[in-house]
């Protein structure tokens, strides 16, 4: 297995490529969000970005004031079959990643792929995404991802969050629009809270032509 370079899977706002960016190349995604400081290796992703469904749980949970709600989390240990958009980069530029999503900078912590896919998780500190965990081999490349080192509490996301999965899940996926809608409304803290009819007003149609 190639362990150079890693499938990160994404599934929450990073599953949008603009906004994913923002981690390699620097900068901020909207004018209330902070600047990113980018991944030491500014390369973009691989062309594919394919997305892979595993038996993992899409959930909500804790408030984030950037985003005006809950933010996403995936539990690998509870099969509700989420889907993820995998971004084909290095292994250093998915530490780096973790890193900042962590609120550290790129070359503050230190990750072994090799060791993270045996042991099948790292823990590398208490904030929210602090867990990274292998979920699998994809095309000869392991796929990992981050999430809570902890149980979360849920809670609904804003509109502006979920627009930005959706649309991102469109991105990926044009032609899925209703699978996109029933994978959102499985989710813990969007079933109690959304109805697929609200979340369609949030899909950018243009994606579609």
């Amino acid at each position: 297995m190639n362990y150079d370079r890693i499938w990160y899977g994404a599934y929450g706002s990073n599953i949008l490529k603009e906004r994913f960016l923002r981690y390699i190349e620097g900068g901020s995604y909207a004018p209330n969000h902070p600047k990113h400081v980018g991944a030491r290796d500014r390369r973009g992703p691989g062309p594919k970005s394919p997305l892979l469904h595993g038996p993992w749980r899409l959930s909500f949970g804790y408030t984030s004031e950037r985003w005006g709600g809950g933010v996403a989390f995936l539990d690998p240990e509870v099969n509700e079959a989420a889907c993820i958009r995998c971004w084909d980069i290095t292994a250093e530029q998915f530490i780096d990643v973790a890193a900042q999503e962590n609120g550290l900078h790129p070359g503050e912590i230190e990750v072994d792929i090799a060791e993270v896919k045996d042991a099948g998780q790292l823990i590398f500190g208490d904030t929210w995404y602090s867990r990274i965990v292998y979920l699998g081999e994809y095309l000869g490349q392991p796929v990992m991802t981050f999430t809570s080192p902890k149980s979360v509490k849920t809670n609904a996301p804003g509109e502006s969050y979920l627009s930005v999965i959706l649309n991102g899940f469109l991105e990926a996926a044009p032609t899925q629009l209703g699978q996109h809608l029933d994978r959102l409304m499985r989710a813990q803290g969007v079933n109690s809270a959304w109805t697929r009819e609200s979340l369609l007003k949030l899909a950018n149609l243009e994606n579609l032509n």
